[in-house]
């Protein structure tokens, strides 16, 4: 009895799509993008826009430096797109995210945020570092 419903939560989250969450997407084009050091943390915010309605969780995702002598920190700007088949507005609609992150190395002195069509390039102020 207990498998049975069981397995019939299970083809509800199923139907529902809860059980095939979607992996993060790059958002459709990035507008704006600030960098700011504040209390020793780096403080990266992110305004772009997605292609269609049904975007959900908009995230800066930070990738680890390759070397440590990296000039450019690099910073995904991804969200959850919509289920597939789902009604959606057609539309361009605005998003944004905001990331606070540790203090990278010596050598960074600009943050690239990239999207699917752009990326922007924002340098790190050495006056905000102190």
């Amino acid at each position: 009895m207990r498998a049975r419903v069981a397995f019939v939560f299970f083809l509800i989250a199923l139907a529902t799509g809860a059980a095939l969450a979607a992996p993060a997407e790059l958002v459709y084009r990035i507008d704006r993008a600030t960098v700011t050091v504040a209390h020793n943390r780096l403080i990266v915010t992110a305004r772009g826009a997605v292609s269609t309605g049904g975007w959900m969780k908009p995230q800066l995702r930070m990738h680890e430096a390759t070397a440590t002598e990296a000039a450019t920190l690099e910073v995904e700007f991804v969200a959850t797109p919509p289920r597939h088949r789902a009604a959606v507005a057609h539309a361009i609609l605005p998003v944004g995210a905001r990331l606070t992150a540790r203090l990278p190395y010596y050598g960074v002195v600009q943050v690239k945020v990239v999207s699917q069509t752009n990326s922007v390039m924002v340098p790190i102020s050495q006056l905000s570092r102190r």
